[in-house]
């Protein structure tokens, strides 16, 4: 079956995350039951996923991808969402590049990977029904339950979208909420109130907005940052609210941590006429620089000898699910088709980028196990 008819396949799947039906995985495992590979669906607090498992030597590597998509918005012009279509050598529809298309190659490589009996490692297909939401009914259990049976990983793939350039880096997603506290008072008598908290909040956001956070090194990833990014009151029109609170996000280094950051965003706001507190909302981690070069130079070698030019080695961008595996200490790339209509309208993938893929998720496992 060809990799592109194993993508049409997929998308054709409405699998909003988090994926609350086995439909998808069970047509994955009977592809691979096909060629012989037993595969498990695992379903963990309502949410399924799929392991399977090929080889017993090492080095051990996963190839971690997911099913799951976000809700598709506005209009579509070529196809509706759900309803694959083939365009001037694009596939269309939700999920084609974020990142069902990589799935269908990684599907492939692992087949490829089973059948070759020069590979004498182990390689492991992960298949999550939650990134978009987290991955903690998905990824990240599964990734733990390998190490809890002392069956970790050597190298982890993950198949986020990259324009075929390697990711060798990400920052980390902390969610802080700024909260002003002052004194609720009816709105025909704000002037009652000896702290008013909405009067404050200009002068909050004026002040995160221009905080620079300090780091002790940044290597090769992009500075870290810092947005206010939403504001929540009481939200009644005649009353003002006794506590306004400022959701942001921070994108942090491996060399920060969370204490140095919350003291630093409270330092900032002091001189405020209100009381302040600063509440960390979710550390999702994922801060990660790639220090193996062997990983490093594979990757990018096998991706110039099948693509014939050198890929980028790329550190923008948001968190993956590779963040359980850096975790556990197990480096990891992200690796996938074009970028440009992730989460879009219309979204696509270039059918030519993913037949190359699947060359490419193949060929970096045996070039790591041949160098094992």
């Amino acid at each position: 079956m060809k990799t592109e008819k194993i993508a049409k396949e997929l998308i054709s799947y409405e699998t909003v995350s988090p994926v609350e039906d086995p439909g998808v995985f069970e047509y994955i495992k009977g592809i691979l039951e096909e060629h012989g590979v037993e595969a498990e669906i695992k379903e963990i607090n309502g949410v399924y996923n799929l392991v399977a498992e090929t080889g017993t030597g090492g080095p051990a590597i996963c190839l971690n991808g997911h099913i799951d998509v976000v809700e598709p918005e506005g209009q579509w012009s070529i196809t509706e969402p759900f309803q694959p279509e083939i365009q001037d050598g694009k596939l269309y529809g939700r999920g084609a590049t974020d990142m069902k298309g990589e799935v269908a190659a990684q599907i492939k490589a692992f087949i490829d990977l089973h059948r070759d009996s020069n590979f004498e490692g182990r390689a492991v297909l992960m298949l999550a029904g939650d990134e978009e939401i987290g991955g903690l009914n998905g990824s990240k259990p599964m990734v733990e339950e390998f190490y809890s049976r002392d069956e970790g990983f050597d190298y982890a793939i993950v198949g986020e979208a990259t324009d075929l350039d390697v990711q060798v880096g990400t920052r980390g997603v902390l969610w802080l909420n700024v909260v002003l506290e002052g004194e609720g008072v009816h709105a025909s008598r704000a002037e009652a109130a000896e702290m008013n908290a909405m009067e404050e909040l200009p002068k909050a956001l004026e002040k995160l907005n221009k905080l620079e956070l300090d780091y002790p090194e940044k290597g090769d990833l992009p500075e870290p940052s810092l947005e206010a990014t939403r504001v929540k009151t009481t939200q009644t029109y005649n009353s003002i609210s006794g506590e306004v609170e400022i959701g942001m996000d921070i994108r942090y280094l491996p060399s920060q941590t969370i204490e140095d950051i919350l003291e630093q965003v409270e330092a900032s706001l002091e001189g405020l006429d209100c009381g302040v507190r600063v509440e960390m909302e979710r550390d999702h981690g994922g801060a990660f620089e790639l220090e193996d070069d062997r990983f490093r130079k594979a990757s990018t070698e096998v991706i110039k000898e099948i693509r014939g030019e050198k890929p980028r080695e790329i550190t923008e961008g948001g968190a993956s699910d590779g963040r359980f595996f850096a975790e556990r200490g197990t480096p990891f790339i992200e690796l996938g088709l074009n970028q440009e209509s992730v989460h879009a309208e219309n979204e696509y993938c270039d059918l030519e980028n993913m037949r190359l893929l699947r060359e490419v998720y193949y060929n970096i496992c045996l070039r790591l196990d041949s160098q094992h």
